[in-house]
């Protein structure tokens, strides 16, 4: 063990890992498998066997999904190292980062407010209706602070 992590992963916890990538994919995308595979240049048996955990999908496919759908895709996989994935200072970014954030920043504003669900409080059910606006404004700042490194 070190720096507190296990090392006790099992080949079900990445199967899991990548099912969850997989179920993700399709559902935000609105993806069958047979998409999904064509995005991803793989058969749809590869895609329906990692999203039903029958087998490890290959670790270039998940490269594919990174790079297909953004940073952030492949988080489920990385949270088994307890890490995730950032744009690089080089990166393109699908959206305009100041947009992203502000959008962000507006949908927390909205869940907090007096008259939303959870008033102050933000409710499990309403950070599900905000992710992927929360995702776009982590991806934004993300990129602006890998940017400011490089010129460091």
């Amino acid at each position: 063990m070190t720096s507190g992590r296990s090392a006790a992963l099992s080949s079900e916890d990445y199967r899991l890992a990548v099912a969850s990538i997989i179920r993700n994919l399709q559902k935000n995308e609105d993806l069958s498998d047979a998409q999904l595979a064509t995005r991803l240049d793989c058969s749809i048996g590869t895609i329906r066997n990692a999203r039903n955990r029958a087998t490890s999908i290959d670790a270039l496919i998940l490269v594919r999904i990174e790079r297909e759908f953004g940073p952030g895709a492949i988080d489920p996989f990385l949270a088994l190292g307890q890490v995730r994935a950032v744009p690089l200072a080089k990166a393109v970014l699908p959206m305009d980062p100041v947009l992203a954030i502000v959008e962000a920043l507006h949908r927390i504003v909205e869940v907090q407010s007096v008259d939303s669900e959870g008033g102050a409080r933000i409710t499990p059910t309403e950070l599900r209706k905000i992710i992927e606006e929360l995702r776009h404004g982590r991806t934004a700042l993300d990129a602006l602070i890998a940017r400011a490194e490089a010129i460091r």
